[in-house]
């Protein structure tokens, strides 16, 4: 396959700090240019993460023939215009989450998709973990038994009154931002699509966008998943999974260490529980993310992060936000 080339919309930390190394470090891809509505932002961006090309508009880069790959870390509320835009200039594109707010914009996109022979991806890193995808093959393999129940929780600090995250006009709140991670993780993990959910928040006084969120999965299967997250608390990432006859633990479920080893752990229900440990080497899993949608986009490969994903996981997410205001459980 020949090297995939990636134009960046916007001069956004989340690039600088995940993609940009990763897109640099990988031999598929090459990172070709960079476009901020300022053209001295975006000349001084590129500078500063070794980025040959910058734009002074997001529609040079658009322009820009050499370019196949759009990576769109824009403010959530941009994702679904500047997606259809690069599209329609003949672009394939991989989107920052949440890709779409609403169902409707998720099925445009679809549509979209088909019509133009352009895969529209959306950032999950996480898909594309050795370690997840092996606990995966675990619960599909029934090797510890029948997946009956889940925990995640996702806690960042973030009080930043000039940051997205807490614009609720820009699509900002705990649950879009960080709840998303537990809940698919704990659909890919079960296989299924939750019928009916329940949910409280929390509301920032000052921001209006949900600080602290719980919320309750019920699959038809009969399995549950529970999850909390915040924007208020000290860092921590974990999932916690049981089965009818063990438990499996998973540390900093949504991050990849790229210095030292990735574990999960399964615990027997004997007292005391004998222990396992599952080891797998550090990975880049933004590289591989990226690898991984040219290989889909150029060589038509399966993509994780798919807009059926996608769309299953907004009909999840406005049900959540649906349970909270009816402080009922409430249909996905």
């Amino acid at each position: 396959m020949r090297k995939s080339r990636w134009g960046i919309l916007g001069a956004a930390g989340i690039a600088r700090k995940q993609l940009i190394p990763s897109l640099h470090a990988s031999e598929q891809c090459e990172l070709v240019a960079v476009a901020s509505r300022d053209a001295a932002k975006a000349a001084t961006y590129a500078k500063e993460n070794g980025i040959p090309v910058s734009y002074g508009s997001y529609e040079e880069l658009l322009a820009d023939p050499t370019i196949d790959m759009i990576y769109n870390p824009l403010p959530n509320h941009l994702h679904v215009q500047w997606t259809r835009k690069a599209v329609e200039a003949g672009k394939h594109v991989l989107c920052e989450k949440p890709l779409a707010l609403s169902v409707q914009d998720v099925e445009d996109l679809i549509r979209l998709r088909e019509s133009s022979g352009k895969l529209i991806g959306e950032a999950y890193a996480m898909f594309h973990q050795p370690r997840l995808q092996s606990l995966k093959t675990q619960f599909e393999s029934r090797r510890y038994g029948k997946l009956e129940s889940a925990h995640g929780s996702f806690y960042v600090t973030n009080t930043d009154p000039n940051n997205i995250r807490n614009a609720y006009q820009e699509g900002g709140g705990a649950l879009w931002d960080i709840g998303v991670y537990p809940i698919t993780v704990a659909r890919w993990m079960f296989g299924e699509e939750p019928v009916e959910v329940a949910c409280t928040m929390d509301l920032d006084p000052q921001f209006q966008v949900d600080h602290h969120t719980t919320g309750i999965l019920r699959f038809r299967s009969g399995g549950q998943m529970s999850f909390a997250c915040g924007m208020r608390h000290p860092f921590h990432t974990a999932m916690t999974f049981y089965t009818d006859t063990h438990r499996m633990e998973v540390g900093k479920t949504f991050h990849s260490d790229t210095k030292g080893q990735m574990i999960y752990e399964v615990f027997t229900g004997a007292q005391p529980p004998a222990v396992k440990t599952y080891s797998f080497e550090p990975v880049d899993q933004y590289m591989l993310e990226c690898e991984n949608f040219a290989e889909a986009a150029l060589e038509g490969k399966p993509f994780a992060g798919s807009l059926e994903q996608t769309l299953a996981n907004t009909k999840v997410l406005l049900a959540l936000f649906k349970a909270a205001d009816s402080h009922k459980f409430e249909s996905v």
